[in-house]
């Protein structure tokens, strides 16, 4: 995922950042198996393997995880969506959604 000159994604099975422009590495940290991300309104939501969902502010300066939640059982490798104000969630036997309030600051 690419923002703000920035590309955040995973390392194995931990979230990094790099620089886009030099390829230097910002920052290492969170372990969320094979898990998936999308960018939204500044932030990382991301869907663990074991299908918590957890919320990563993108930013180059640390790993900062705002909030984790249950979200659906068993192994998730199904990317997030995200319209008008709900978050869907999925892997091969089950959904969730949820609806979304503006993060705690």
């Amino acid at each position: 995922m690419l923002y703000q000159g920035y590309v955040y994604g995973f390392d194995e099975a931990i979230l990094a950042c790099l620089d886009a422009k030099t390829g230097e590495l910002k920052w290492k940290g969170g372990r969320y198996g094979y898990g998936q991300l999308l960018l939204a309104g500044g932030y990382l939501v991301i869907t663990t393997e074991d299908g918590e969902v957890v919320l990563v502010r993108a930013t180059p300066e640390s790993h900062q995880e705002l909030a984790r939640f249950s979200a659906v059982q068993g192994r998730t490798w199904n990317i997030p969506a995200i319209d008008n104000g709900l978050l869907l969630v999925r892997n091969t036997s089950e959904m969730a959604c949820f609806r979304l309030g503006k993060p705690a600051q």
